[in-house]
């Protein structure tokens, strides 16, 4: 229809093509990814850096040269790696790892972000009690770093977990993820479901927990597994859950906490086993998940959710392999980590960007040469032309 409408409009002048272009129907849009950092280890969370350089937490890998202690493998291989200006650098090495021959899981620096002034924060996991931890580990810790590369201690979320147990249960931590805020850091500890503040000073304290609920047999309650944290930008807290065992599709959920809150409300429902949650320039939450037919369906890839001010979900993108960090640039782009849980090297980021669809590049070529055809029509002499919009 509008197709056919153009020629008449066009001879009514400018204000009419305008809004016959205006009136026509959105097209759909579509994404695509390049390749941004590549041979990573087990990469987890990113964050943009003062300096527009983007700055991921590597994990780390299990070193098989080191013996098992007290049933785990403890070494040094975490690092974080430095993107700036298409070169790619590690510029710090030697953060604690830790690895479980039983489960296969392992677990390092798995949050990065940075403050108002610009320091760096990177979260260090666990996974278990902290009672069993090498002693100056450093494990279950938020450090700070310099984009120099420059380490020093700051907080020890897990020892807050081993003294207080607030949501109950086994003593469990797993600092995940981390959220610059006003008056300091919030942190998720995935072990002990709990969302933590972190002073200027270092010191630790509750927020709120997230209780266990049923989500599917055949269990009768799951725990939450808080991941991904955010500040919306009225000062509100947002957390993503990946919940426990069995991993039930469509299980997880997305709280609110407000500002000065401790009480934590299920903003949005429905979700797949997430791993990360941003905020865009367009105001929207954006939530990834890490394995869209749940950690234990036959299928391996992750997706990317745009979710509104209501709590509806729209998918962008899937077809991620285990995605665990999220961050969105100021080119608009999203930018992820995939390969999260694999062999040494293979981690990578990638950066998702909108493309127009053809039916888009179609209207704006027909817009373009009608505003060309127009704007030479109003070089001739002027008449009375009826203006029927």
């Amino acid at each position: 229809m509008i197709l056919q409408a153009l020629p008449r409009k066009i001879s009514l002048g400018l204000p009419c093509l305008a809004l016959a272009l205006i009136a026509a129907p959105a097209a759909a849009q579509s994404y695509t990814t390049t390749l941004f950092a590549d041979g990573l280890n087990n990469p987890r969370d990113l964050a943009f850096g003062p300096d527009g350089a983007l700055y991921i937490a590597e994990t780390g890998f299990m070193d098989p040269d080191v013996p098992p202690s007290g049933g785990l493998d403890f070494s040094f291989n975490g690092s974080i790696t430095q993107v700036l200006g298409g070169v790619q650098s590690r510029i710090v090495t030697g953060l604690p790892t830790i690895y479980s021959p039983t489960t296969g899981e392992i677990t390092g620096p798995q949050g990065i972000g940075f403050d108002a002034s610009g320091t760096g924060y990177v979260a260090i996991g666990l996974g278990a009690d902290p009672a069993g931890r090498p002693a100056g580990s450093l494990l279950g810790h938020v450090l700070t770093f310099t984009t120099g590369g420059v380490v020093t201690g700051f907080a020890d979320v897990s020892a807050f977990e081993a003294l207080n147990n607030p949501a109950g249960g086994p003593v469990d931590s797993n600092p995940f993820h981390i959220a610059s805020g006003a008056g300091g850091l919030f942190a998720t500890d995935a072990g002990a479901n709990t969302l933590s503040s972190i002073s200027p000073t270092g010191d630790v304290s509750l927020v709120t927990t997230f209780p266990a609920r049923f989500i599917g047999p055949p269990l009768p309650e799951s725990d939450s597994v808080p991941t991904g944290v955010t500040v919306g930008p009225d000062g509100t807290i947002y957390v993503a859950e990946l919940t426990g065992f069995p991993f039930t599709p469509g299980g997880a959920q997305i709280y609110s906490i407000a500002p000065g809150s401790s009480t934590a409300t299920v903003f949005a429902t429905g979700f797949t086993n997430l791993t990360d949650i941003a905020f865009g320039a367009d105001g929207d939450l954006y939530a990834l998940s890490l394995d869209v037919d749940g950690i234990l369906g036959p299928g391996v890839g992750g997706g990317l959710f745009r979710v509104s001010s209501s709590g509806v979900s729209e998918t962008i993108f899937t077809d991620l392999v285990n995605p665990t960090g999220l961050t969105i640039g100021s080119d608009g782009a999203f930018y992820v980590t995939i390969n999260s849980a694999g062999a040494p090297g293979s981690g990578q980021v990638v950066r998702i960007s909108a493309v127009p669809e053809p039916a888009t590049w179609a209207m704006m070529i027909i817009g373009f040469g009608a505003v060309g055809v127009a704007l030479r029509r109003s070089k001739r002499p002027a008449r009375l032309v009826p203006q029927e919009c």
